[in-house]
């Protein structure tokens, strides 16, 4: 506390002071206190993220499932770069699983999977959650949305990026809403259980390696180049 009230809060080291004092507090009112000045006045800080995280779990541990839901949404729009999706989207499912909101906690359980990296134990565990999601399939299925109904599909034509194959409509429609927030198309592709969710397409292949690499860059995962038709 001394060396925080000898630092400028100009300083980029005060906020990591903030965060620092907050993980070790024994009261969790001052931590929930440091952890909100952290992500409320130093929002651009590298620490501000992981603020918010911690509040959103602190939030869940009591119980308090709505402002949970609330921290965790924040997360992923202030931060849609953070390496803490992957564990939030376990926390943010969980929750919405348990305020009956299966749709939202699915579509964080599809946020997170492509970002789950190396750990292994992490990966399982979304996976085990996202068997809870079957059933919404099995729903969309029976009574698709209008963008997915049978009929004539579109014709395309050029090369694709694949951002991602989700298991209900509902993460579909999400992700192509996403990619229209991005000033790039979007379109569903149903195969079997799933929803394929493919930006463009493009008329080249330079063209669409590049819009891969900026895809990468905003869903994470690993999005891939496809020809169509």
């Amino acid at each position: 506390n001394q060396l925080l009230q000898e630092t400028s809060p100009l300083d980029t080291l005060y906020p990591q002071m903030l965060y620092t004092l907050g993980l070790v507090s024994g009261n969790l009112s001052e931590m929930r206190r440091l952890y909100s000045r952290v992500a409320v006045e130093h929002s651009f800080s590298s620490y501000a993220d992981d603020a918010l995280y911690r509040l959103a779990l602190l939030d869940y541990a009591a119980g308090s499932l709505p402002e949970a839901t609330r921290q965790f949404e924040q997360l992923g729009r202030d931060y849609p770069d953070s390496p803490l999706l992957g564990p939030a989207s376990e926390w943010a499912g969980r929750a919405y699983f348990d305020l009956k909101q299966p749709r939202e906690g699915c579509r964080w359980l599809t946020l997170g999977l492509p970002r789950t990296g190396d750990d292994i134990e992490l990966k399982n565990r979304l996976e085990y959650l996202n068997g809870r999601c079957a059933t919404l399939a099995a729903d969309s299925a029976k009574a698709p949305a209008e963008s997915t109904r049978a009929g004539p599909a579109k014709a395309r034509s050029g090369y694709a990026v694949q951002i991602a194959a989700v298991n209900t409509t509902a993460a579909a429609e999400k992700l192509v809403a996403d990619l229209k927030s991005m000033s790039i198309s979007g379109y569903i592709v149903p195969a079997g259980s799933l929803f394929k969710v493919r930006a463009g397409p493009w008329a080249d292949r330079p063209a669409a390696d590049q819009a891969q690499a900026k895809l990468k860059s905003r869903f994470g995962g690993s999005p891939f180049v496809v020809k169509e038709p």
